[in-house]
C-alpha cells in the first residue's frame, strides 16, 4: 500500500493486517525501494494499491515502475483525488486491475483486495501448469538427444549444471526459461554428422564447408523450438549461444541470461579441448566481449561442478539409479560409445543401456556417483 497520507496507511493497517501480509510507504520512491529489496524473494508482492495523487511521483508513474520491477503483482489505484488523465494513465502504462474511489469501506476494499488475489492465483496457477507442461517437454528432448548424440548430451548435462549454478550466484531471474536454453542449447547438433562435429571440436583438420555446417547448429536449434507456443524467448537464447555479448535483450537481467549460456558454452568446449577452466576465464576476460560478473560466476560454476563428486560406485546396469553420474565413458562390448563422463542416469539413458546390455553387451561395472 502507497499512500503519501500516514493517517490513510494507519487505517488500512488497522482494517486489514488481521487479514493481510501488508507493506506500507509513504511515497512512490519509498514503494519502489521496497520493491526492488523484494525483487528475488520467494514471496513476492501479489497486490500492490497505490494513491494517485502524491508528490514527486504520482500513482499512475509509481505502478509503471512497479509493473517493470513486479510483473506478476496486481496493481489497484485507491484514491479521490485522481482526474481522467492520470486514470487514463495508470491504466494504459501499468495494467492496471481496478480503480477504487476513495471513502472506500473496509470490506469494500477487503473484497477487492480478495478478488486481486484471485487474480493473481489464477494468473500464476496458468503459468506453473504451463512451465511444467514445457518443463516435461525440454526433458524429453534432451533425453532425445541424449539416445540419438551422448557428446553433445554430455555437453548439454555440464552445461546446464554450470548455468544453473551461475544463476544461483546472479541471482537471476528468468530461471526455467535459462535452465531449458541449457538443456536444448545443443540439439541442434542432431542436424550434423557427429564425425563432422568431431573434426571442428577437436581442430582435425575440419574443411570450411565443415566449420560452416558446425557454426549453423544454433540457428538449427531456434528454428526447430520456435514453432513451440512460450518459447520463443528459450529459441532466441540459444540461438545466441556463439555470440560475442553484442545482443539485443529486453532488459539487463535478460542480457545477464544470454550472456550466461554464451559463456557456460564456451567453457564446456574449452574444457573438451583440455583447457582448464582459469584460463579459459582470463581468455574470455581478455576479449572485453562478455561481462566480468557472468565469467566470474561461470568460471566458480565450472569449478564447482568439476570438484563436486561423491563416492564412487562399481555398479551393473541393472543397479543403476536415476540422478547418479557416471565417472567415466560406458562402451558398449562392440567399442560404441554410449554415454559420456559427466553425464547423469537418467530414464532413457538407462533403457539404451538395458536395450544394450540385453542384445550387445556393456562393459560392466559402471562407476558412478549419487547425485549431491
Amino acid at each position: 500500500m502507497v499512500d503519501d497520507e500516514p493517517r490513510v496507511l494507519d487505517g488500512v493497517r488497522r482494517n486489514l493486517a488481521s487479514h493481510y501480509t501488508i507493506e506500507t510507504a509513504l511515497s512512490g520512491a519509498d514503494g519502489i525501494a521496497i520493491l526492488e529489496h523484494n525483487r528475488h524473494s520467494t514471496d513476492p508482492f501479489a497486490v500492490i494499491v497505490s494513491d494517485m495523487m502524491m508528490p514527486q511521483m504520482n500513482g499512475a508513474q509509481f505502478l509503471a515502475k512497479a509493473h517493470e520491477i513486479t510483473p506478476d503483482a496486481v496493481l489497484m489505484i485507491l484514491s479521490g483525488q485522481a482526474d481522467l488523465p492520470s486514470t487514463i494513465a495508470a491504466v494504459n502504462e501499468s495494467s492496471l486491475f481496478r480503480f477504487i474511489a476513495k471513502p472506500c469501506s473496509p470490506h469494500g476494499l477487503r473484497s477487492s483486495i480478495d478478488d486481486a488475489l484471485r487474480q493473481y492465483q489464477l494468473v500464476h496457477a496458468e503459468r506453473e501448469l504451463l512451465q511444467k507442461t514445457l518443463a516435461g517437454s525440454v526433458d524429453v528432448l534432451a533425453q532425445l538427444l541424449s539416445l540419438g548424440n551422448p557428446d553433445a548430451y554430455s555437453r548439454t548435462t555440464r552445461t546446464s549444471r554450470i548455468t544453473d549454478t551461475a544463476a544461483r550466484t546472479l541471482r537471476l531471474g528468468h530461471v526455467w526459461e535459462l535452465r531449458a536454453a541449457a538443456k536444448l542449447s545443443q540439439i541442434g547438433l542432431v542436424a550434423i554428422p557427429p564425425d563432422v562435429v568431431e573434426r571442428v571440436e577437436t581442430g582435425a583438420n575440419p574443411t570450411p564447408d565443415e566449420t560452416t555446417m558446425y557454426a549453423t547448429h544454433p540457428q538449427v536449434a531456434h528454428d526447430l523450438l520456435i514453432r513451440i507456443p512460450r518459447m520463443e524467448r528459450v529459441a532466441r537464447w540459444i540461438s545466441l549461444q556463439n555470440s560475442d555479448g553484442d545482443h539485443p535483450a529486453a532488459d539487463d537481467e535478460e542480457a545477464q541470461c544470454i550472456d550466461v549460456l554464451a559463456v557456460a558454452t564456451k567453457f564446456v568446449a574449452a574444457r573438451q579441448n583440455a583447457e582448464e577452466p582459469t584460463a579459459t576465464a582470463r581468455r574470455l576476460t581478455g576479449t572485453c566481449r562478455h561481462r566480468p560478473d557472468v565469467i566470474q560466476a561461470v568460471l566458480h560454476a565450472a569449478t564447482t561442478v568439476a570438484t563436486t563428486q561423491g563416492e564412487i560406485r562399481e555398479l551393473t546396469v541393472r543397479d543403476l539409479r536415476l540422478g547418479q553420474v557416471f565417472q567415466h565413458d560406458v562402451l558398449a562390448t562392440t567399442g560404441t560409445v554410449l554415454v559420456r563422463k559427466g553425464d547423469t542416469v537418467t530414464e532413457a539413458v538407462k533403457i539404451r543401456l538395458t536395450n544394450f546390455a540385453t542384445s550387445v553387451g556393456v562393459n560392466e561395472p559402471i562407476r558412478v556417483t549419487d547425485p549431491q
